[in-house]
């Protein structure tokens, strides 16, 4: 199947390969062509207000938590500020998502406090730049779909780790003395320490920390920076000793190469590389979840992403900084305050340089502890126990590389703990991923939104080329207007029906008077060879997908799928590699395995059917009993399979020739599209 496999992803005429010039042209020429229609969008003026709006409400979130994840890394507040303004504005500017919001981030929070304690300010600021040389070599690589290597099971370890390490550092200021959180358990049958407690300090904590929670679901209220604001002005007033942010510069510095002593380099270079490495995946993930909310903005381009974040961090480490990322929290919160532009997040940027240039001596007297109940929120809702338990009960292996990453981004093993976690993910999946569909709830979507999650070994996620990720969301007019995207070799018959965002693969045929309405639940995705023939109906529900290898799909066929006459397909569903869909049969809200067979007239609905089974003519499958009752494929319905693909792939080949050479050629692909669209 490789070998085919390799074939059917182009002609099968020998290509001359580009040289590698030429590609890394065209890499940076569709970088520079993504920017470019970003910066017209904001040229445009017409997105001046919502913006600006936008970028109040993300400055407000953005400038405590700042401050806050500076000194818990034992950084100087200005370290934070001039992070989020300098490296956060170069970011905004030179990124590959329009959204976007980059700033210091808490996952990155225990690394950046472990090289403070090693090597200090300079150190920090010296590895931003060693930061950003990687990340610009990853974009220079086309390195922008690397979120996609990295296990869900290890990044909700990590991410859990990070929110107990944070816990471990922030419950202690919170508190008002220096003992951490395990040597306070230790003392727990000794009411005396509690004498050593600054309640005054827990007040302001615990103030911060509720009225963050309280107003959850006002998103656009800026709840941290109203409770430290509120804190800090009655222990002024009040005069309460404790510990405070201190003092900030009222000036920008100028650009410096941090040095560092010589012997010091190998020993910080070696804690900078996995630093870059979930700097990378962490700004990647943010994009990716911000296109999924805000369907009306271009999709980010991931290797562009990557080159404005490397220039973020080199910006933040030659005035002093720490190293950013692109936030999820930030960034979405932009997306739900209105922001429509790149300006959105630049503005916010200048209201952070603003801030920290006119609002220092404010700033300086915030209590500390106010800033460790806002991390102590935050550490909280890092900690991923439900997707612990859900992996306990569902896929025990997955949990064990959650706990071994999880344990050692605690215990401080960070690349140990991330190395087993990954090979143990992979070494489960090469023994046990191929032999049917590995489903997880995401913890991303709302509940019941996915129907199921195909890792990459079982789909194998044979995408062409030519596509292009797209926002998704329960917006018609914008579903509709989405274009298909087809392989040059794929046909669509111009009395077929193609709406919405439906990739085809390379001699994919989709048959006359079929319809593919990828209008409600979207998008659509098509293999190569595969073929949808005469009458056959694919839709799907919004808001409902599968998940293949890190995407979400309405409905997916894999490769040299056939599609009977008047099938219906309504998804969320997958149907694997091979399988046939006989006449007039109904597959909905399932998952079918490769080389399965469903027969004339069957319903299947709601259920998984493994690879290779047989179900029977006129059948409705619609629980786990009737799947287990069901027959092996033979080798005779594998055989029909492919004498139905060979068929379809010569009618392409014939309906191409026509069109290509007949003075009545049936109208282009695009143009199929279009009278499609206005049909509808």
């Amino acid at each position: 199947m490789g070998q085919e496999l390799k074939l059917t992803r182009g002609s099968k005429l020998p290509l001359k390969e580009p040289r590698p010039q030429a590609r890394t042209a065209a890499h940076f020429q569709s970088m520079f062509s993504d920017w470019r229609k970003d910066w017209r969008a904001v040229l445009g003026g017409k997105t001046l207000v919502s913006d600006s709006v936008s970028a109040v409400t993300v400055a407000a979130v953005a400038l405590p938590l700042n401050i806050a994840l500076a000194v818990a890394s034992g950084l100087p507040p200005s370290a934070g500020l001039l992070a989020g303004a300098i490296g956060g504005g170069i970011a905004a500017l030179m990124g590959g998502s329009s959204l976007q919001v980059t700033g210091p981030a808490a996952a990155l929070n225990i690394m950046v406090l472990h090289i403070t304690k090693d090597f200090g300010p300079v150190g920090v600021a010296a590895a931003c730049l060693m930061i950003g040389i990687v990340q610009l070599l990853l974009s220079s690589l086309a390195s922008g779909r690397m979120i996609r290597i990295v296990p869900e099971a290890v990044l909700a370890g990590f991410t859990t780790g990070v929110g107990i390490k944070l816990l471990d550092n922030q419950i202690p200021e919170l508190l008002g003395f220096d003992y951490s959180v395990f040597e306070i358990a230790g003392m727990m049958h000794r009411p005396a320490w509690l004498q050593e407690v600054s309640w005054l300090a827990v007040v302001c904590g615990l103030f911060v920390a509720f009225l963050v929670i309280a107003c959850k679901q006002f998103k656009r209220f800026p709840a941290a920076l109203f409770g430290i604001a509120v804190v800090t002005a009655i222990s002024i007033q009040l005069n309460w000793d404790i510990a405070r942010v201190g003092t900030l510069p009222s000036n920008i510095p100028w650009p410096k190469i941090p040095l560092v002593p010589d012997d010091q380099w190998l020993g910080l270079f070696l804690l900078a590389m996995p630093l870059a490495l979930l700097a990378s995946i962490e700004s990647l993930l943010s994009a990716q979840a911000v296109d999924r909310i805000s369907p009306n903005t271009r999709p980010h381009n991931g290797d562009l992403e990557l080159y404005g974040q490397g220039l973020a961090n080199i910006g933040s480490g030659l005035v002093g900084g720490m190293p950013v990322s692109g936030v999820i929290v930030r960034s979405t919160v932009n997306a739900h305050s209105g922001g429509k532009t790149r300006l959105a997040a630049f503005l916010h940027a200048a209201i952070l340089l603003a801030s920290m240039l006119y609002l220092n001596e404010t700033i300086a007297v915030m209590p500390l502890s106010a800033l460790a109940g806002l991390l102590c929120v935050v550490g909280m809702r890092l900690i991923e126990v439900k997707t612990l338990f859900h992996l306990i009960g569902q896929h025990r292996v997955e949990a064990l590389a959650f706990l071994l990453t999880a344990a050692g981004t605690v215990s401080g093993h960070l690349m140990l703990g991330l190395g087993s976690g990954i090979a143990l993910h992979f070494i489960a999946s090469w023994f046990t991923g191929k032999n049917q569909p590995s489903l997880v709830t995401r913890q991303s979507h709302p509940k019941g939104s996915i129907r199921a999650v195909v890792k990459a070994a079982v789909a194998n996620k044979r995408r062409p080329a030519h596509y292009q990720p797209a926002a998704g969301g329960p917006v018609w007019f914008s579903q509709i207007q989405e274009k298909a995207q087809l392989a040059a070799t794929a046909f669509v018959h111009h009395k077929a029906s193609v709406i919405g965002r439906v990739v085809l693969g390379e001699n994919a045929h989709i048959a006359a008077e079929s319809s593919v309405r990828a209008d409600e639940g979207s998008p659509f995705y098509i293999g190569a060879n595969s073929n949808i023939q005469d009458g056959v109906v694919i839709h799907a529900l919004k808001e409902k997908w599968v998940n293949i290898a890190g995407e979400d799909w309405a409905v997916y066929i894999g490769e040299e799928v056939s599609v009977a006459h008047q099938a219906l397909i309504h998804g969320p569903c997958f149907i694997g590699d091979r399988t046939f869909v006989g006449f007039q049969a109904v597959v909905h809200d399932s998952v079918i395995g490769s080389g399965c067979y469903i027969g004339i007239g069957a319903v299947v609905v709601g259920v998984e059917i493994p690879d290779g089974r047989y179900v029977p003519h006129g059948l409705v499958v619609d629980s786990m009993d009737k799947v287990e009752s069901l027959g092996p494929a033979t080798a005779a319905h594998s055989h029909f399979n492919e004498d139905v693909v060979d068929v379809n792939r010569g009618l392409v080949a014939a309906y191409r020739r026509q069109g290509k050479f007949s003075n009545k050629a049936i109208p282009s692909v695009a143009a199929s599209w279009r009278a499609a669209a206005d049909r509808f």
